[in-house]
């Protein structure tokens, strides 16, 4: 938007000084010129008008320039108004004053042409830079949040779907709008859940981008492998292929940890990969515990790595948990963590009851932990349930 279509206010008591501006502004080609004589009349046009800008005169009758910005700062207008305040060299501590309140700059008396010019362009060339910088925001914002929702709609949040089989729930709350997180199951045979949850380098975008690449390549080659040889592949398979892919085109050298595995519903076996990722959690009426296993590079680190299969056995009730870093490296304002020590004690809480139960109960404990500081990772549980109606 050039200057000669801003919406221009020139409010100054004495007639002779607002028609030496109003002729002034004309001359720089602005046509939408209005006027005010006192304070008050200018908040009447300001909140009936859209206004670019104010030359506004600090020293009025009824209400001054002072009074009058006070009231443009509460009702929240100076982000779409811009203020020149117009004042005499005596009045300059007012002057000082007003800039604090958010007036964008000030023009001395008498007028000066060539200053007047300079200054009102400026501020004119600001303003209309900061609409488009909030339209551009606005926008982004919205793009965001349509990835956000398009993220999370690709784990599967139907927990019923293994009702009856298996107990299931997981959590992810992205720190940013979108984030690295992932978790995922599905029933690979109609005895076997793929399981997983991984959690890529860095934040953001480029992280949401790596995430959603993983979770196709993990679904399309379980399922491919399952249709083609006619079993479910061995973990260590599975992520040798994620791997090799991942490493593909992969010059901004990203990647993910990440847990993958097979649950026979009937035995209760979870055999699985841990590439780089926080050791699963088993948790038995006795107690929690981390599951010790082989941890092997994280995938998309180079294409030559083995991995290797561990197995876990599940007995009836027994619960595995599986987290990623931003639970445990969650900071409170004084940066203390709250810890993998202090995540097992919280755990032992709810032996027996609901994967439901079981993961809001860990959230709730780690943002009540980081109480008001920020959160700067993101946090995913996904916690499961072997139950007695699986054993056929």
């Amino acid at each position: 938007m050039s200057a000669a279509r801003a919406n221009i206010l020139v409010v100054d008591d004495i007639e002779d000084n607002r028609n030496i501006l109003i002729r002034r502004m004309r001359r720089l080609g602005v046509e939408g010129c209005a006027e005010a004589a006192d304070g008050v009349a200018a908040l009447e046009h300001i909140r009936a008008n859209p206004v670019d800008l104010v030359l506004l005169d600090v020293m009025m009758p009824r209400m001054g320039g002072v009074e009058v910005l006070e009231t443009l700062k509460q009702e929240g207008r100076l982000e779409d108004t811009s203020v020149i305040m117009i004042s005499a060299a005596s009045e300059i501590e007012t002057v000082v004053r007003c800039l604090e309140l958010g007036a964008d700059d000030y023009l001395p008396k008498p007028f000066d042409p060539a200053i007047l010019r300079a200054r009102v362009g400026s501020v004119l060339e600001k303003k209309f830079l900061r609409a488009e910088v909030r339209a551009q925001l606005k926008r982004l914002e919205a793009e965001l949040a349509h990835a956000r929702r398009q993220q999370l709609a690709m784990v599967p949040t139907d927990f019923r779907a293994l009702e009856g089989r298996l107990d299931i729930h997981a959590i992810m709350r992205p720190a940013y709008e979108v984030g690295g997180d992932l978790y995922d199951f599905f029933f690979l045979t109609p005895d076997v859940v793929c399981l997983a949850i991984g959690d890529v380098s860095g934040k953001g975008m480029p992280a949401a981008l790596f995430m959603a690449r993983t979770r196709s390549l993990l679904r399309a080659g379980a399922l491919q492998f399952q249709s083609i040889a006619g079993r479910p592949p061995l973990p260590s398979e599975l992520a040798t292929l994620l791997n090799e892919e991942l490493c593909k085109n992969n010059d901004d050298c990203m990647f993910m940890t990440l847990i993958a595995g097979f649950l026979d519903l009937a035995s209760g076996s979870f055999s699985y990969v841990n590439a780089g990722h926080l050791p699963p959690l088993l948790l038995r009426a006795s107690g929690a515990r981390e599951v010790d296993s082989t941890v092997d590079p994280p995938l998309g680190v180079a294409d030559d790595i083995v991995y290797r299969d561990n197995v876990i056995q599940l007995a009836l009730e027994d619960a595995l948990v599986f987290i990623t870093d931003g639970l445990s490296e969650m900071e409170d304002v004084d940066q203390n963590m709250y810890s993998a020590a202090r995540l097992l004690k919280d755990l032992t809480e709810v032996p027996g009851l609901s994967a439901c139960t079981i993961a809001e109960h860990l959230v709730a404990c780690v943002f009540a932990h980081a109480d008001v500081a920020p959160q700067f990772d993101d946090v995913t549980v996904l916690a499961l349930r072997r139950v007695a109606s699986a054993v056929t």
